[in-house]
């Protein structure tokens, strides 16, 4: 059954990036990205992660698709045309990912990975306590980008209604 499961995963993800490659609309590409990235934070469930597969879900296949998917629409809006995008030097593209992909296959068939024997309620627990005592500056800090970040993307969304 475990097996069946990763499969699975590995389908659902490799589908979501086989849309992506393929389809020349940005709005179904955005859908397919969410569709990998949730296809790679449930590969991160089986590997015990699941601190990254909370922050895949929700940094990732919520913030980032719903951000493309805002912007999508915004330039939709700003032109009235369909927004599509088109492949250029696909070749060149194919090589490059192909070696890579052979660079990679090659580098994780010869890996000496260790596994350890790590309480994971313990370590998520450690992370917790890490980010609110040790790194609570750059927590903070990082908590007031993303918010001058969406107070300026408001501001600018409403500058380009007005126009």
């Amino acid at each position: 059954m475990g097996i069946f499961i990763q499969i699975l995963l590995v389908l659902l993800t490799l589908l979501g990036v086989g849309i992506i490659v393929y389809t020349r609309n940005i709005v179904h590409a955005a859908y397919a990205l969410c569709l990998a990235l949730v296809g790679i934070a449930g590969i991160y469930v089986i590997l015990m992660s699941e601190l990254l597969a909370v922050v895949q879900i929700m940094l990732y296949a919520g913030g980032v698709v719903i951000l493309l998917a805002f912007g999508v629409m915004m330039t939709n809006r700003l032109r009235g045309d369909k927004v599509i995008s088109g492949s250029n030097n696909a070749l060149i593209g194919a090589i490059i990912s192909l070696s890579l992909f052979s660079a990679l296959a090659y580098l994780i068939s010869n890996a000496n990975f260790r596994t350890a024997n790590i309480d994971h309620n313990d370590q998520i627990r450690e992370i917790g306590i890490s980010f609110l005592t040790e790194h609570i500056v750059a927590f903070e800090l990082i908590a007031f980008v993303l918010l001058v970040a969406l107070v300026g993307a408001a501001y600018l969304a409403k500058m380009a209604g007005d126009e």
